[in-house]
């Protein structure tokens, strides 16, 4: 799995929840321009957050171990 395919969903939840947070009667004075930029910049900031966070083993998973010991030595006794 690449990056871009979990950035893309992050930036896109977080713009979401931006506009319908932005769009509350509590926010009425904020102006459209400052809403979209405040969006923007939210939708930006997190999908950097989460490319660092992801990092580059994205497609890495742990190998399965070569023996179970714990089958082993339930089945001996």
């Amino acid at each position: 799995m690449k990056k871009s395919k979990v950035i893309v969903p992050i930036m896109v939840v977080v713009a979401v929840l931006a506009t319908i947070i932005l769009n509350q009667e509590d926010y009425n004075e904020v102006t459209i321009i400052n809403k979209i930029l405040i969006i923007a910049g939210a939708a930006i900031v997190s999908s950097i957050i989460g490319y660092f966070l992801l990092g580059s083993d994205v497609n890495k998973i742990d190998p399965k171990p070569a023996n179970n010991t714990f089958n082993n030595k339930k089945g001996k006794q």
